[in-house]
């Protein structure tokens, strides 16, 4: 006996075989023409390539969900990477920071518009008082009295004193 439990058969050309051949033929088409008359063996068929079709469909349908999917998915990543990734912004430059940053400028810049209104005063004062202080000296306005307190003998000695230098 050969492997598969198969008999030896004599010589290809013999024959024996080819008459062992031809019966086995027949009993094959015999037996395959039963199977094909047979209804129940159609209604079975039939039924399968039904399901066959079903799940082939409901294949088709879950392939296209699943790429969906793995578009959002992607979409889903992309947008949390985003995220994230302004998270971290805001972590490294902190809001508060700003925040704290901009109310020291505030006060600073408070300070100056407030300087500058004292001076835009005092220059507005001198101004006055140049106008209205007819026999002050400019240079000495600003400072007090000037000279306007002054008596004339005491300017004419002060006059003097400048002249010799």
């Amino acid at each position: 006996m050969l492997a598969y439990g198969l008999k030896s058969l004599p010589h290809p050309r013999s024959p024996t075989q080819i008459a062992y051949i031809h019966s086995e033929a027949n009993g094959d088409a015999s037996l395959l023409q039963d199977a094909l008359q047979d209804p129940d063996l159609d209604a079975q068929l039939d039924s399968l390539r039904a399901k066959l079709m079903t799940v082939r469909e409901e294949s088709v349908d879950l392939s296209r969900e699943l790429r969906a999917l793995e578009r959002q998915s992607a979409s889903s990543d992309h947008c949390t990477g985003l995220v994230n990734e302004v998270l971290q912004l805001c972590d490294e430059n902190s809001m508060h920071d700003k925040f704290q940053d901009m109310v020291r400028a505030a006060s600073e810049l408070r300070m100056k518009m407030g300087k500058l209104r004292t001076r835009n005063e005092d220059i507005d004062h001198h101004r006055t008082e140049k106008i209205y202080n007819p026999n002050g000296d400019s240079s000495t306005a600003s400072r007090g009295k000037g000279f306007s307190g002054l008596k004339l003998e005491d300017l004419q000695g002060f006059l003097a004193d400048l002249e010799n230098m």
